[in-house]
């Protein structure tokens, strides 16, 4: 354990929910500037300044997109939350919160009618062939074929007959250039995929801009994920601790204190917070807790202790080989899948809301630590979760529509709940000999 280093991952806590969409500002001042000439008769200003610095009006735009647009943002008197967006860890009155909804109406307002106008024709147009879908790879006339492209300014133009020579947009995944009234392209990068081969599949091509995931995971700022430091297990450890000092002192602390100060983390209400995160470590290369045969046996450890925990059924390494599984029929070394993940974690390290990879059942193993604090909501609520989900992150699921297959998105439960979506939690902690423990946990993970 002393030689044991891994690599970790920056997360920003900050940035799971209050966060925007991913956007290129030089598309949006492009797009923006275009509606001024082409609506307006004006070119847009240099520079607009709030509060002594430059404002960015992307930022700005997509803020208020999060929260409904201008009306509701009014109504709701959300203009606190943007002003996160725009200005993380500033210093909010109510003077401020004014000037920023005057600025909004001076600047964007009229952009906003314009953009909801054209996206909800885009949206009627992308209807098309959506009811006929029944299987996978839909028959299609070559010669009618449609697809969204763009120019060299950036505008979408509709191709009406794809000539022989025009085939050079092909799929990224299965290498087709086909079908191509069902590519996807990437607004920024241009790549194609037809819908039917993302993970998941769509059945219509989304409204408005859409990014793929090479593109999103290039944007640091988005997710919050940047590459951090490697780190020895002990330095990590005494880093943690130091860390979770500095936050609550030498006190002991309850887990409501933890989770309540967590949430504001999440949502915006404290500033910038960024932790170290050992995530996703392959065990084959790694190693973890659980032994394997051909690991080297410690000294201290009985020959027999040590076969009879390489070759227990609840170890993780052999849990998909087990009889009656189906993971047996798979040959591939798939990490997650066949082998486990390792993740090294401190205080705020987060494991977001998501659907488990492929949809199968997780496991979950604390080796030593702290107690972690697990979320859940039952199978059978997936859709009604997804659903105000998509209400409270319009935006980010209209820029990545399997937003939940990507771990990178938190969202309080009690948005949920008072919703109608129920939740559960359950504290997993790690107990010595001889105590008792019993738990249960709802039917299916999200």
């Amino acid at each position: 354990m002393d030689l044991f280093t891994f690599p970790t991952k920056l997360q920003a806590i900050h940035q799971l929910q209050a966060r925007s969409a991913p956007c290129d500002p030089k598309t949006f001042r492009l797009e923006y500037n275009r509606f001024l000439e082409e609506h307006c008769g004006k070119k847009a200003k240099k520079r607009v300044v709030f509060e002594g610095e430059d404002l960015d009006l992307c930022k700005l735009f997509n803020a208020v997109k999060r929260f409904g647009w201008y009306d509701n943002v009014v109504k709701l008197k959300k203009w606190g939350e943007v002003f996160r967006f725009v200005r993380p860890g500033s210093k909010i009155s109510e003077c401020s919160k004014h000037v920023l909804s005057q600025l909004y109406c001076e600047h964007l307002v009229d952009y906003e009618e314009y953009y909801c106008q054209l996206n909800k024709e885009k949206n009627k147009s992308c209807k098309r062939g959506a009811s006929g879908w029944k299987k996978c790879e839909p028959e299609v006339e070559v010669s009618s074929v449609k697809r969204r492209r763009k120019n060299k300014e950036g505008e979408r133009v509709e191709v009406h007959k794809l000539e022989e020579e025009e085939l050079d947009q092909i799929c990224e995944q299965c290498r087709s250039g086909l079908h191509g009234e069902v590519m996807l392209l990437c607004d920024r990068c241009n790549k194609g995929w037809h819908i039917y081969c993302l993970s998941p599949p769509l059945k219509r091509i989304p409204p408005g801009n859409w990014y793929c995931l090479e593109c999103l995971n290039s944007e640091k700022d988005t997710f919050g994920f940047v590459p951090g430091k490697q780190f020895p297990l002990e330095a990590f450890r005494r880093m943690a601790d130091r860390i979770k000092k500095k936050w609550f002192g030498s006190a002991a602390t309850s887990w409501v204190q933890l989770e309540k100060k967590f949430w504001e983390i999440v949502e915006g209400s404290v500033g910038e917070v960024e932790v170290m995160y050992g995530s996703d470590l392959d065990t084959s290369v790694y190693g973890s807790g659980f032994p394997r045969q051909f690991d080297q046996r410690p000294p201290s450890v009985e020959v027999d202790v040590w076969n009879e925990y390489c070759a227990s059924p609840w170890n993780l390494n052999n849990l998909p080989r087990l009889q009656g599984s189906m993971l047996r029929t798979v040959h591939q070394n798939i990490a997650g899948v066949m082998v486990p993940w390792l993740y090294i974690g401190m205080l705020f390290s987060s494991f977001c809301w998501h659907f488990e990879d492929h949809c199968l059942y997780s496991m979950n193993y604390l080796h030593w630590g702290e107690p972690k604090c697990w979320y859940s909501v039952p199978g059978n609520e997936a859709h009604a979760f997804e659903k105000v989900m998509r209400s409270c992150l319009p935006d980010l699921f209209e820029a990545q529509p399997d937003l939940l297959f990507q771990l990178v998105t938190m969202l309080n439960p009690s948005v949920l709940q008072e919703r109608g979506v129920p939740v559960y939690s359950i504290i997993q902690a790690t107990l010595a000999p001889p105590s008792l423990y019993c738990g249960c946990s709802t039917p299916k993970l999200l």
